[in-house]
């Protein structure tokens, strides 16, 4: 498999709803269980590059296979940050890929100003940990039992990466 990694454009909301879907119903790793609509991913996108906000795709061929956005913060004080997401359909996981696309993304992020980029992820997700911090990112703090699936609780870990750290990782797209 060749990976191709570019930025999302309006016409990918169709399959990067159906790729958030998918990754969603695993019921693992995201906030939503059940993913969005093509509609709804549409306005985000829309949304995303209006506010100077980063959105990148993975491509397996014509197949979307994972996505990484940064989203600018809204208010004025919290302007020069964004907030990270991510995610890989299963078989994609695990060979890199995921590493290539956030480094892509958070490229682009702080040559277009951002400052910080922040993230949150359950603490039982020990592989995105693992990445993050091989990334650049630093633990912030742990919020417990914030987050409840299926009667299970998990905490919410916080993660944050600010410009001069990424400068200083050898991490490049």
């Amino acid at each position: 498999m060749v990976l191709g990694i570019r930025t999302t454009e309006i016409a990918d909301a169709d399959a990067v709803a159906r790729c958030v879907t998918a990754v969603a119903r695993e019921r693992r790793f995201l906030v939503t269980t059940e993913g969005f609509s093509a509609e709804e991913t549409r306005a985000y996108i829309r949304g995303q590059k209006a506010s100077g906000g980063v959105h990148w795709v993975a491509l397996d061929g014509d197949d979307l296979v994972g996505w990484c956005n940064i989203a600018r913060e809204t208010f004025q004080v919290s302007r020069h940050m964004g907030r990270l997401g991510i995610g890989l359909m299963p078989r994609y996981r695990g060979r890199g890929w995921g590493r290539t696309l956030m480094a892509s993304a958070l490229e682009d992020a702080f040559r277009h100003g951002f400052e910080r980029v922040e993230l949150e992820v359950f603490a039982s997700n020990g592989a995105a940990i693992a990445l993050y911090r091989a990334m650049g990112f630093r633990e912030e703090g742990r919020m417990r039992r914030a987050c409840k699936i299926d009667g299970r609780y998990d905490d919410v870990l916080v993660f944050g990466l600010l410009v001069e750290e990424w400068t200083a990782t050898p991490v490049r797209p």
